[in-house]
């Protein structure tokens, strides 16, 4: 996100406010009571962004740094763009932003609806086949290359107008579903940009990004959208994501749809919904194939620190379940039965259930890569980074690769590897 009004030329920071250096110099709670800059990202009870309009996606996301100058720094997709547009033999040389075969950065508000973002990526397409220098070359088609939910994106609007795409390859996106987003709606989480210590985080906070996240699209897109995802419940895994102990457990897409509108925002579940059931085939079945658009996924697996599941239930208060424990004293008021929340976890990327990475497939699929290797499971942004991707990635532009099998070597079938439990 920018601020259109206030650039900085060292690029997009994360501002640690008066009120937190309040916090830690005097040791005073109340010291941390002050602007909450995140608040900003706030859509309306509708899911529009009506309460701060002036804020919109910025540009992509190449590194976090973690020290001025970026000393120090979390690389996101400055690696994978300096490949592309890097010189040969080590990069590409796509021109950046420009040229026939360049490489075009589609910003996108990631707190928005999918099919929104899909009509501006439709947009954004045909601008780009309508270059002069375009259509000079007569290219006719674009290669949509993505991470995580721009993959979503990129397969609602190839399943809607798939007449100017060539080819997808998508990283680590969860056309299946992804159910951190539900941890986030029922007991907030990090999304990843954090490091919580009570009431002080760097980064975003749990509570905030809970609070946040009721109003954006987002959040409720990226649910599992269909029935597949109970195809194989009951026989090894249990995939009722929605464990909420205080009733019988849903285990169909109805019923953990009608739990999400009872308890989050109902108009947001319901437009999702519409969604879900007007897209043919489904977002998360792959079973036929795609058609004459290739569409390669290039996913990760092994991370069992991947939110699969949220468990609901009625307990008591940490200080309690303390003092029980130890025989310390405690005031009642903390025994009193509360609703707890925790996460269930799994076998995935750290984001994404391995579940939710596959979708429903043939087994005839050879179009999945799976990277996994003993000792080296690779996490959900970490596998944009990776040099073995960025080979397939090259392989699958220049059409040197087609299927799996060709680089069986490096990445897997999903019939080779197993889900952990």
């Amino acid at each position: 996100m920018t601020k259109p009004w206030a650039y900085d030329p060292a690029g997009p920071r994360v501002w640690i406010g008066p009120e937190a250096v309040g916090y830690l110099v005097a040791d005073d709670v109340n010291a941390n009571r002050g602007n909450h800059y995140f608040d900003v990202l706030k859509y309306d009870d509708h899911g529009h962004n009506t309460v701060f309009a002036q804020i919109g996606s910025g540009t992509v996301l190449q590194q976090v740094n973690l020290a001025p100058g970026g000393i120090l720094n979390q690389p996101i997709y400055k690696p994978l763009l300096d490949f592309l547009t890097g010189a040969p033999p080590n990069g590409l040389g796509r021109p950046l932003n420009s040229g026939a075969n360049g490489l075009y950065l589609f910003p996108y508000d990631w707190r928005a609806d999918l099919p929104d973002q899909a009509a501006r990526l439709e947009a954004f397409v045909d601008t780009v086949l309508s270059r002069p220098e375009v259509q000079a070359a007569h290219v006719q088609k674009v290669v949509l290359l993505t991470h995580s939910l721009g993959g979503l994106i990129s397969r609602a609007y190839y399943l809607s107008s798939p007449s100017k795409v060539d080819q997808v390859i998508s990283i680590a996106c969860g056309f299946g579903g992804v159910i951190l987003p539900l941890k986030i709606l029922t007991m907030g989480d990090t999304w990843g940009f954090g490091i919580g210590f009570g009431a002080l985080t760097v980064g975003f906070t749990e509570w905030e990004t809970q609070a946040l996240a009721q109003n954006w699209g987002t959040a409720y897109f990226q649910l599992p959208s269909s029935d597949l995802w109970f195809s194989d419940d009951g026989a090894i895994f249990d995939r009722s994501y929605i464990r909420d102990e205080r009733q019988p457990l849903p285990h169909s897409h109805q019923a953990s749809m009608s739990w999400i509108q009872l308890h989050n925002n109902a108009t947001l579940t319901n437009r999702a919904e519409s969604f879900f059931t007007s897209t043919s085939p489904s977002l998360d079945d792959f079973r036929a194939g795609t058609g004459s658009i290739p569409h390669h996924r290039i996913i990760s697996k092994g991370r069992m620190d991947t939110v699969v599941a949220i468990r609901i239930y009625t307990g008591t208060s940490d200080a309690c379940q303390f003092a029980m424990q130890t025989g310390l004293p405690v005031n009642p008021a903390e025994c009193v039965p509360i609703t707890r929340y925790e996460p269930i976890h799994g076998d995935g990327d750290s984001t994404v259930p391995y579940h939710g990475l596959l979708g429903t497939i043939a087994p005839t699929e050879n179009r999945i890569y799976v990277l996994d290797n003993v000792n080296d499971h690779i996490e959900h942004f970490a596998l944009t980074t990776r040099p073995e991707v960025h080979h397939l990635i090259a392989s699958l532009l220049d059409g040197s690769v087609t299927n799996q099998t060709q680089v069986a070597a490096i990445f897997q079938s999903p019939g080779t590897v197993t889900e952990l439990l």
